[in-house]
């Protein structure tokens, strides 16, 4: 079978199981087979819920919110700078309205309404919507590569059991993954994908200078993710400093597993569960949970705040 008709029978594939009612059903299944997981958890493990000595520190939830604050500025700047080089539209204020606005839809099941969402607003500003979208496929892709990279940037420096590292041993084959990201930002890559999109060119032609600067920008806002992480992880109980690397290394492929999730089927619950099984590693598994549950809320009344913000813009 050619290449071809390999990528003709998945699109095929793919399009049967987001058709219809498969479209609605789909996620609807992943999202109770999450449920069963959390469920699962809390009942194997409830005598040590109600039986565990709680530590809440909630000044660490503070913390959390001043660094998740510094790093929903830091996206909605980067994206302001996409914006500008690609469509091209270079109002900062409106850039960081419209990111901060639609960042509440990333919550939906699916890429779609996100998207949609901001190829409306920018619309009213005389963009296309193609460009907007296309735009926004551009910031995912840089997103998913900038992750691999930071990945392999914080792993040698984990501090972990040896138990836990023979787990991760095989990490190291997402290396294998990471060359075709990179050149799937490469600029004679993004051009010809524009040009066949969009049937036309980006204003001017794209350099490796533009499209590095916009993969080291995301590098740090995966790493104050991590923190956010790691600020929320200390409410329940001290986290030890040598393992704030593996939490950012955590938070960072459990994200990517996400996305992958939601550019396929669905990724409710996927981030929750693997990060739950992930941090349950450290610590006991009620407290990954609540860990986790909370990491969620705090993001969600974040991504809230943000929006709000967005209207006085």
């Amino acid at each position: 079978m050619t290449r071809a008709n390999i990528i003709s029978t998945f699109s095929r594939v793919l399009a049967y199981f987001q058709s219809g009612w498969r479209r609605q059903a789909i996620p609807f299944l992943f999202f109770l087979l999450s449920v069963a997981v959390i469920l699962s958890v809390l009942a194997n493990n409830w005598q040590t819920l109600i039986t565990y000595h709680w530590q809440v520190r909630p000044h660490w939830l503070l913390y959390a919110f001043i660094f998740m604050s510094f790093d929903l500025l830091l996206g909605a700047y980067a994206w302001h700078l996409l914006m500008t080089r690609l469509g091209p539209y270079n109002n900062r204020r409106h850039n960081f309205k419209f990111w901060l606005y639609a960042n509440l839809a990333r919550r939906l099941p699916g890429p779609v309404w996100h998207i949609a969402s901001r190829a409306v607003l920018y619309e009213e500003k005389g963009i296309s919507k193609t460009v907007t979208s296309m735009t926004s496929g551009l910031e995912l892709a840089i997103i998913l590569v900038s992750g691999a990279v930071t990945f392999f940037l914080v792993l040698p420096f984990w501090v972990i059991p040896d138990s836990v590292r023979s787990q991760l041993n095989q990490s190291w084959l997402l290396l294998i993954i990471l060359l075709p990201c990179l050149l799937l930002v490469h600029p004679r890559s993004l051009n010809t994908i524009w040009q066949k999109l969009g049937h036309q060119s980006p204003n001017q032609r794209l350099y490796w200078h533009e499209t590095m600067k916009w993969l080291l920008l995301y590098i740090p806002i995966w790493i104050i993710g991590g923190i956010v992480l790691y600020c929320v992880s200390n409410m329940f109980q001290p986290v030890p400093r040598m393992q704030f690397f593996p939490l950012i290394g955590m938070w960072v492929i459990t994200n990517i597993l996400s996305l992958a999730g939601t550019l396929t089927f669905t990724g409710m619950g996927l981030r929750e569960i693997s990060l739950t099984l992930l941090l349950a590693l450290f610590m006991p598994p009620p407290v990954a949970l609540l860990t986790v549950i909370v990491l969620r809320l705090t993001w969600l009344g974040g991504e809230l705040g943000g929006a709000l913000i967005s209207l006085l813009l």
